[in-house]
């Protein structure tokens, strides 16, 4: 970067007396891109004893201004540098450093030197940056993610389809911990950076649980710093849910009706645990986030005694985010044989759960092993689950699956519930086996010409339970439940 390169000339070819002049009107991207202090030096420069001085920068819309600064003083002395950028806040410059980066949007900023001594030393570089021209934008819808690792030469805005304000989230890849990457992000109030205005750092807009004032938010990185978090918007309504008779399950377009709503951000072969808590009807709402895999397996859930109305307690999941509007696909409430669900497989890269009038301990384990998908796959007296195509959890994957419980050593009755299929495209097919020893094995093959809803089920015994789904069209999907 050109600029870098001049910052390092700059410090290292010092040479001649520095003028410290005080400039009387606001410095401009019109007197040149690129512009020293003081004027007439390439390096680090005495300043003058009792300089009190302030360069005040005109910064126009769609620009911001860039400030590389060396500095060496001694506060004890009254000595002090500040940078006071658009929103007003005041930076106090640390010292001694070698090169300190502050950024500014429009309109203004401001650079105060303030000696009582004649020993303080700085030295510094500003540059105009057109930012349309030097990064480019790309829009992401709400209820969607951002991974903040690369944001180089590109800005980021969440847009709301519904015309709904924007809800931001955080999530971290350790929940406890706090990303201090996210200060140097700068968040736009707005859909660009030319006309809209820049309303505080992305950790300050989280830290305050702010919401956009329109139906776009815009995320800019002017530093280098790769944040290892995810970012997620959702759309903010105070509009009341939607009721699907047909399940009683209230199904929420936004975030605003949740008592709490949080993000989890997890990677492939990690197990993640956690203790949720709500006592409210509304729920408190986690969005389930796998930067790098597009399957979760549910291993323990755990109803607390103590911290759950048990006529009232319940947990269900839904796919994607609140903003997705999506039906209730798993529901669970206190049972003596709750733990006969697990392990359950989520075929998604993302997913919600909402927890009711209960405090619950959870595992979700995103593991590519074999043991795990043994685990799975492995079938027990009592064990129950259900089978999705993941185009149900997510759109943009396939309908198709084939899985096999199955144990040499012993036989089980396998009882298969077919709860709903599509069938989109001619040759799409959903096959049931058992077997391979019971004389009353069944094979069960069914092809649909069109969209069907139903409830089948079928009974046998056997050592190996196969179910598989040959769908392909995009439009095509099945639900298969199953008990042992």
């Amino acid at each position: 970067m050109i600029f870098s390169f001049l910052f390092c000339f700059f410090v290292r070819s010092a040479s001649g007396d520095a003028i410290f002049e005080c400039p009387i009107t606001f410095i401009t991207a019109e007197s040149g891109p690129i512009g020293v202090i003081p004027s007439n030096r390439v390096g680090l420069s005495v300043t003058p004893a009792k300089y009190d001085c302030a360069y005040h920068f005109l910064i126009y819309p769609g620009w911001a201004l860039h400030f590389s600064i060396s500095t060496h003083y001694d506060q004890l002395l009254g000595d002090n540098i500040t940078f006071t950028d658009n929103l007003g806040v005041v930076h106090l410059l640390p010292t001694p450093n070698q090169h300190i980066d502050e950024w500014s949007s429009a309109p203004t900023a401001i650079l105060h030197i303030r000696t009582l001594s004649n020993t303080s030393q700085m030295f510094a570089i500003y540059e105009f940056v057109n930012v349309e021209k030097k990064y480019q934008q790309v829009t992401i819808p709400t209820g969607e993610y951002l991974a903040l690792e690369n944001m180089k030469n590109r800005y980021f805005t969440f847009s709301s389809k519904a015309n709904d304000r924007v809800a931001l989230n955080i999530a971290v890849k350790n929940t406890q911990d706090y990303d201090t990457l996210l200060e140097f992000m700068f968040l736009y109030d707005g859909g660009d950076v030319r006309n809209c205005q820049m309303v505080g750092r992305l950790s300050n807009f989280l830290r305050n649980k702010k919401i956009s004032t329109s139906s776009n938010v815009t995320i800019l990185n002017f530093y280098d710093g790769k944040s290892p978090s995810y970012l997620i918007a959702n759309d903010w309504s105070s509009e009341k849910p939607l009721l699907f008779k047909s399940r009683k399950i209230r199904a929420f377009a936004e975030v605003s009706v949740f008592s709490k709503y949080k993000a989890i951000l997890t990677s492939k072969n990690q197990q993640t645990t956690g203790e949720l808590f709500d006592a409210s009807d509304q729920g408190a709402a986690y969005t389930w986030i796998c930067s790098d895999c597009n399957s979760f397996y549910w291993t323990v859930l755990k109803f607390h005694k103590s911290t759950t109305t048990v006529p009232k307690a319940y947990i269900e999941l839904r796919s994607l985010s609140p903003t997705h509007n999506t039906s209730t696909l798993l529901n669970y409430s206190v049972s003596a044989t709750l733990d006969r669900n697990f392990p359950q497989l989520i075929p998604s890269r993302m997913f919600t759960m909402i927890n009711h009038y209960s405090g619950i301990a959870v595992t979700l384990d995103t593991s590519t092993s074999k043991a795990m998908t043994q685990r799975w796959l492995r079938p027990y007296d009592g064990r129950r689950g259900t089978i999705f195509s993941p185009s149900i959890w997510d759109p943009k994957t396939p309908p198709n699956f084939s899985f096999q419980f199955e144990d040499d050593n012993q036989k089980f009755m396998f009882g298969v519930n077919v709860k709903e299929v599509r069938i989109a495209a001619a040759g799409e097919s959903l096959t049931i086996k058992t077997g391979p020893t019971a004389s009353d094995n069944f094979s069960y093959k069914e092809f649909l010409s069109d969209s069907t809803d139903f409830w089948t089920r079928r009974e046998s015994k056997g050592n190996f339970m196969q179910i598989a789904y040959d769908g392909l069209d995009k439009r095509s999907m099945a639900i298969v439940s199953f008990d042992i």
